[in-house]
């Protein structure tokens, strides 16, 4: 891969557009590349996990997931890149962030794909989830 070929770590403009809730909300959002790179934490997203997008730019998601469901949590990446549409993530999965300081957070996760000059962007749309849980095994 050339350095021409090599995407881009800047959310585009247009990305930015359609997800109005990245620079004026106060919903957590993070935004990927349809690798699953992170591209950027907007301000409540670098309060939820506790850091800065230069932390985590350039990295896969995963590192925002639990450890322990990292491995999983590729597979459904991959899932959601076979159909991408605007859709909650199953709730019964129980999603959790997993913040810098290793502590887990249940959220609530929306998925809203952003097609863009041929190529497809993520923005996860989190919330923390006050619910009870079950208990884990």
């Amino acid at each position: 891969m050339t350095v021409d070929e090599m995407p881009s770590l800047e959310i585009p403009d247009e990305v930015k557009q359609s997800v109005p809730e990245y620079d004026a909300g106060s919903q957590a959002v993070v935004v990927v590349d349809f690798q699953g790179v992170v591209l950027g934490l907007n301000r409540p997203a670098e309060e939820l996990f506790g850091m800065s997008t230069d932390d985590v730019a350039g990295e896969f998601v995963e590192m925002l997931v639990p450890s322990d469901r990292r491995w999983g949590h590729q597979a459904y990446r991959r899932g959601y890149q076979v159909e991408p549409r605007d859709r909650e993530m199953d709730p019964g999965l129980y999603p959790e962030a997993e913040t810098a300081e290793g502590e887990l957070v249940p959220i609530h996760v929306r998925l809203q794909p952003v097609p863009v000059g041929g190529r497809l962007y993520v923005a996860a749309h989190l919330t923390r989830d006050e619910a009870p849980r079950p208990p884990k095994a």
